[in-house]
């Protein structure tokens, strides 16, 4: 009874993946359309065109996609080795490699000329908490050093906020920001660790881990 209550839940669970994959690869061939119609061919009810760079498009997409990776890297972090990290890592240079060179070639597409350090952070913040807290490990706690590193890190972006507003240094965009631009900024990434994303990993943890057999079997 066990065995055959156990084929029925793994012929539905596939049921469902296959269910999600076959959506998933519809809405990427539907997106795929729109973007070749709306850059290629014009089409303007898209409302796609050389003026919709790199940077409207990270607007847009930036968040959902690190909410939609969350509960992958939730579900698999204890699976992650020094080398996944190390690609992330990779990947997130790379990344702030690029931009540097949007600002400085300049590579007009990406929209990233005119942005300041606050427009990065309203873009940026809250999607990587969102990663960051997820990726990091449940077991982890923070030794001496990352107290030091974490210390340091603030210490230089409070006086680079300070500068920001008394010098001023206009590629900030602090100036004219005021104490309550800054909660709302920085209210929803200290949310996230601490409230949302353990109550995310309690939640997905009660769903993963494997039934009582004795239930099992009396069903």
């Amino acid at each position: 009874m066990a065995s055959a209550t156990s084929h029925r839940q793994h012929v539905r669970s596939l049921s469902r993946s296959t269910v999600w994959t076959l959506a998933g690869l519809v809405a990427l061939a539907v997106f795929a359309v729109l973007v070749v119609g709306g850059y290629a061919l014009h089409w303007r009810w898209t409302g796609l065109s050389g003026a919709v760079t790199l940077w409207d498009w990270l607007e847009v997409l930036a968040l959902p996609l690190a909410i939609a990776t969350a509960p992958l890297l939730l579900r698999h972090r204890q699976r992650l080795t020094r080398r996944h990290h190390t690609t992330i890592v990779a990947v997130l240079a790379l990344f702030a490699a690029f931009v540097l060179a949007g600002y400085l070639v300049p590579w007009q597409w990406t929209g990233f000329r005119g942005n300041t350090l606050w427009d990065w952070l309203q873009l940026v913040l809250l999607p990587l908490v969102v990663a960051a807290t997820s990726w990091s490990r449940t077991e982890w706690r923070p030794g001496r050093r990352h107290v030091t590193a974490a210390t340091v890190g603030l210490a230089a972006f409070s006086v680079l906020v300070l500068a920001g507003y008394l010098v001023p240094m206009n590629w900030t965009g602090f100036t004219g920001n005021t104490m309550w631009d800054w909660v709302k900024l920085l209210l929803l990434p200290l949310l996230v660790p601490t409230v949302l994303v353990p109550v995310l990993a309690e939640h997905m943890s009660a769903r993963l881990s494997p039934r009582n057999p004795d239930a099992v079997n009396d069903g």
